[in-house]
């Protein structure tokens, strides 16, 4: 599929994919949503949450690595062991990345030499850098399997309109069934259906006040 790229409102660039009309991250701002949306409300609440030094996390759809580069400054700041997880259907080549020169909009310039680390490395084999272990795997979600080990869930598919299936029921309760109990589903997605289904799975939903330029988000827990 045919992609160009943008600048998002916020300055930070992202790649839109005009065949779906769907851009890679919100267009009001591309590092504000991942940094408001899986770092504040998903890794930040969870650490607010949890006497605990050491979390797993799955992310689902890598994408440009944004989210992936902000849980490693994240966790280095906060002196956390991170072991984190990414899948991935459709990789970005490593000409696809390096032509958004995203680094240009990332805080913690001491940190960029992780930012080229997660793209180079080659998919499905572990890579650690301090106590942060990072292994992204090219493959379907439906096809994947995974124990219930969890603590933190990223779901960042593209959205409803573009990708739906990945909104439904089907696919949102394999999200509970790899949770651990009391672990964070976190998305910018604020659709009442997918709301409704995360709660007929038996999530506690949130609905919270969305990033940039957008007016909710959804929370979910799975319950203790």
């Amino acid at each position: 599929m045919k992609k160009k790229i943008i600048t998002t409102g916020d300055g930070s660039p992202s790649l839109y994919i005009e065949e779906l009309n769907e851009s890679y991250h919100s267009k009001h701002g591309a590092l504000s949503e991942s940094s408001y949306v899986y770092i504040k409300k998903g890794l930040a609440h969870w650490l607010d949450q949890n006497n605990k030094k050491e979390l797993k996390v799955f992310e689902l759809g890598m994408g440009t690595g944004l989210n992936v580069y902000l849980s490693y400054v994240f966790s280095i700041n906060h002196k956390i062991t991170c072991e984190y997880l990414s899948i991935e259907k459709y990789p970005l080549s490593l000409k696809e990345v390096k032509s958004l020169k995203m680094k240009e909009s990332l805080p913690a310039p001491e940190h960029y030499h992780f930012f080229d680390q997660l793209h180079e490395i080659e998919w499905n084999q572990m890579f650690s850098q301090s106590d942060f272990f990072f292994k992204k795997v090219e493959k379907d979600f439906f096809s994947i399997e995974l124990d219930n080990s969890y603590d933190v869930l990223f779901y960042d598919a593209f959205g409803y309109r573009a990708q739906s299936n990945m909104w439904q029921e089907k696919a949102l309760k394999i999200c509970y069934e790899i949770l651990k109990p009391g672990g964070v589903w976190v998305s910018y997605c604020a659709k009442g259906a997918v709301r409704r289904s995360l709660e007929k799975i038996g999530f506690s939903v949130e609905r919270l006040e969305g990033p940039l330029g957008k007016r909710e988000m959804l929370r979910a827990i799975k319950e203790v």
